[in-house]
């Protein structure tokens, strides 16, 4: 697609209207509009993300990656389908490094992916994308709150951006949102609240997740921070160790380990997250999409 429009401005010059281009990418199930940000898109990020996300008049999406190529590897910005940027995603940043690898933008085996939260070292290994975060992680808990099967104890980790983790013994099955928008919004949790992750382990080293995330405000397929939140409140809940496999709703597997094993206080840990990132399908939208609306 890039190519035939670039080939077709040549030819007739700049005829053509203004484009956005973008790549739609899935890590695990979620799933991302990617594009390399412009000065149209950096300065309505908001906006444009909701317009790209609405699964009824955009592409219909977990969220919106902006890509800004740099010297030695990438910056990014994650926006929610509602407009409200966050500051991290691990598999909108595996997303994102994919592309940035399809896209010819940096060396696919080691560059740095720059996000509010700090930065990221990337690899991409065919549909797989290994991460290694030097991050922030803080934790409260045991939070005692009302789970799917009564009073249950969670941990509020925040790694980048807050998850209430309820390890359990078995995961619910059927929709989790009733049981979730009251504890996405407990008062406890702060006024902008925290995602809810309900986990649980087969054995000490592999396990299953389920995540409901504010700004969807809905169930998601995967969540790449959430599994690693879900490990700390693991080790912190005395069945995991640093190192677990979470199958995710989705069906795939993310692979957490963790280099620091003490219980987090706000410091900086090491932790890599792996798993699939795989690219679905380019397309392109008119420049109208950077009109306000009335």
């Amino acid at each position: 697609i890039r190519g035939t429009v670039t080939l077709l401005r040549r030819l007739t010059g700049s005829h053509l209207p203004d484009m956005f281009e973008f790549s739609k990418y899935t890590g695990a199930g979620n799933d991302f509009v990617v594009a390399r940000a412009d000065e149209r898109a950096d300065a309505t990020g908001p906006e444009l993300a909701r317009r790209v996300s609405s699964r009824r008049s955009g592409v219909g999406t977990d969220g919106l990656i902006l890509v800004y190529p740099r010297p030695g590897g990438i910056r990014v910005r994650f926006f929610n389908p509602d407009g409200s940027e966050f500051s991290t995603c691990g598999n909108g940043s595996r997303c994102a490094a994919r592309y940035a690898a399809d896209e010819g933008l940096v060396d696919p085996d080691g560059f740095v992916l720059e996000t509010p939260a700090g930065e990221i070292e990337a690899r991409v290994e065919s549909d797989r994308v290994g991460l290694d975060y030097r991050i922030e992680v803080g934790m409260r808990g045991p939070l005692t709150v009302e789970g799917p099967v009564g009073p249950t104890d969670s941990w509020l980790v925040h790694i980048g951006v807050p998850h209430l983790v309820l390890p359990l013994e078995v995961l619910p099955e059927g929709p989790i949102e009733e049981i979730c928008r009251p504890l996405r919004s407990l008062e406890t949790l702060g006024p902008e609240g925290a995602n809810v992750n309900f986990v649980s382990l087969s054995d000490p080293t592999t396990g299953a997740i389920r995540t409901f995330e504010r700004g969807v405000e809905a169930e998601t397929l995967a969540c790449g921070s959430g599994s690693m939140a879900a490990v700390f409140a693991l080790l912190a809940h005395g069945s995991g160790g640093d190192r677990v496999t979470l199958r995710v709703r989705g069906g795939d597997e993310l692979e957490i380990r963790i280099g620091d094993t003490r219980r987090p206080d706000g410091g900086q840990r090491d932790v890599r997250l792996a798993g699939p990132a795989v690219r679905l399908f380019e397309g392109r939208f008119p420049d109208s999409i950077f009109t306000p609306r009335d």
